[in-house]
């Protein structure tokens, strides 16, 4: 089986990283069987360049005619059998993409998987409030917000925060100094909006793939500023447990013998060692091969062939 694994830059080798460790633990009771020997997993790059991501972009219809194309290369080149886009950004845009796919191919987003774990946090608990972060992109499009208010969650339990830039940030701070101050600073913003009916127990919701990095620091920020009875909800996490059932089959359902499966890191232009450097930091301690794959990328200029 061909797995792509894609997203607007480097959040979603987390969830590579989460299901290759996944993967290469005994199969029990969680995931008692194990995907076929022929598995590979390639994680696809989608923005074009360094300097120009889908949030700086001029309009909805530019993210689209972008992602489109690097979809479609990467079933030209590639031809794989599952793509999972494992971004919050790229999901929203899933349902008014225009690509001819092949029945073959089944393209899946973590929105949904995010969308469930949320909901279902909310209906279990009636007195809770979520906070949701995320890109400019995610929160303008209140993708999130609209699916949960159809499903007859309140307005005023939904507070959505946009960071500008965090994703960037995160990549690019190995000592993340930086990037606490400005976790701190968004969490600060968000709480200004918060309910007193509604604060009993907040749900924290990490709606961009790189959040999960640091989701140690968003559990800081908030209890520094006295909010200790918090649920961080971060969505990689499911999607990488998601992706582990998708893969497994039940060719022998007895087998207890760990395995490894290859993975290849592509993407359009070459990754600054800065960024290299704080992922490889990050990724090492749950995937040491998803990191070797980030350090021997793949170039792939292709991906942006009109």
């Amino acid at each position: 089986m061909k797995l792509v694994i894609t997203d607007s830059g480097l959040g979603g080798l987390s969830v590579c990283a989460k299901l290759l460790q996944l993967l290469s633990e005994p199969a029990g009771a969680n995931h008692p069987n194990y995907p076929a020997d022929d598995l590979q997993i390639t994680y696809i790059n989608a923005v074009p360049s360094n300097n120009r991501g889908y949030n700086s972009m001029s309009d909805r219809a530019e993210q689209l005619k972008t992602f489109e194309i690097v979809l479609r290369n990467t079933e030209k080149i590639f031809a794989p059998h599952h793509i999972f886009v494992a971004c919050g950004t790229l999901s929203v845009l899933l349902d008014d993409l225009e690509i001819p796919s092949e029945k073959t191919v089944k393209i899946e987003g973590i929105l949904q998987i995010g969308v469930k774990m949320l909901l279902s946090s909310l209906l279990n608990d009636a007195q809770s409030s979520a906070i949701i972060f995320g890109t400019p992109t995610m929160i303008n499009t209140e993708t999130f917000k609209n699916e949960l208010f159809k499903k007859g969650v309140e307005e005023i339990r939904i507070i959505s925060q946009g960071c500008p830039d965090l994703a960037t940030q995160i990549s690019n701070d190995p000592d993340s100094s930086f990037v606490e101050e400005r976790i701190r600073h968004w969490v600060q913003k968000a709480m200004l909006k918060l309910p007193e009916k509604y604060i009993d127990t907040l749900l924290i919701f990490l709606a961009c793939t790189h959040y999960g990095y640091r989701q140690d620091l968003f559990q800081k920020a908030f209890n520094e500023e006295g909010f200790c009875n918090i649920t961080l909800l971060n969505p990689n996490l499911a999607a990488s447990d998601n992706l582990v059932k998708t893969v497994s089959n039940n060719i022998n359902p007895s087998s207890t013998e760990a395995k490894a499966f290859p993975v290849e890191f592509v993407t359009p232009y070459a990754i600054p060692e800065r960024e290299i450097i704080t992922l490889t930091q990050l990724l090492s301690p749950i995937s040491p091969a998803t990191a070797d794959a980030l350090n021997n990328a793949r170039i792939c200029p292709e991906l942006l062939n009109p």
